[in-house]
């Protein structure tokens, strides 16, 4: 009878142990899934203000989260000729052609998480799977750069005369002229780029880290979901 309690008494303690261990895991995992999904939220909503509180910085500055920022792709364009060199016309142009990545995600799900522990450190992957209005590289999409350099050779050929004369007047003159021409012509092709794209859905892999202080986890990588090889756990 004692040797009977006894063995019910180690099965229990393992029992307890094993659903111990199950229950830590689970509320892991489903904080990885909360992470994973306020931070293709905040992608969503086109409002990185919070990112931080879900990513590295790295991250957060990084390529993949500014594609989805129109004030990023604003700032750029505009930095890039000088802020006072373009005019109203084009600002409000730029403006309406940056609203259309604010929207650019249309729906998101987080799937396949994956939990490690490793020296400590306890990491996971998460697959997000998301649908976009149109292609993510369409700005360097071949089609557009072949329409841009017709654009050029077009503009540069009919406006030979004039682009001439505005240099005889001074090259900031001229070139502001040229930029701001230019800058509307190439944007109303990416628009219309946009306007005939297919919406368009892909998968990323999030690599995230917990921090053992704060029992939170945040996002310290995103990959090409073909370029990874995650782990699952249903």
């Amino acid at each position: 009878m004692n040797r009977l309690q006894k063995c019910l008494g180690v099965a229990m303690a393992t029992l307890l142990s094993i659903s111990s261990l199950t229950g830590c895991s689970n509320q892991d995992k489903s904080a990885v899934q909360e992470t994973a999904n306020s931070f293709m939220a905040i992608l969503a909503s086109d409002s990185t203000e919070d990112i931080n509180k879900y990513a590295t910085s790295e991250v957060a500055n990084g390529g993949f989260v500014q594609l989805f920022n129109s004030d990023t792709l604003v700032n750029q364009i505009a930095d890039g000729a000088g802020v006072s060199e373009l005019t109203e016309e084009s600002k409000a142009e730029l403006d309406e052609f940056a609203s259309l990545f604010s929207n650019m995600i249309q729906s998101y799900s987080i799937s396949d998480t994956n939990l490690e522990k490793k020296d400590g450190t306890q990491t996971a992957t998460a697959v997000a799977t998301f649908k976009t209005s149109f292609a993510m590289d369409i700005l360097g999409s071949e089609s557009a750069s072949n329409k841009i350099n017709d654009a050029i050779t077009a503009y540069n050929t009919n406006n030979a005369e004039e682009i001439a004369a505005l240099y005889e007047e001074g090259t900031e003159v001229a070139e502001a002229k040229i930029y701001n021409d230019m800058l509307r012509i190439i944007l109303e092709i990416y628009e219309d780029e946009i306007a005939n794209s297919k919406e368009m859905t892909y998968a990323i892999v999030l690599d995230l880290e917990k921090n053992n202080e704060t029992d939170s986890w945040i996002v310290t990588g995103v990959s090409d979901y073909d370029s990874s090889n995650p782990g699952s756990e249903n």
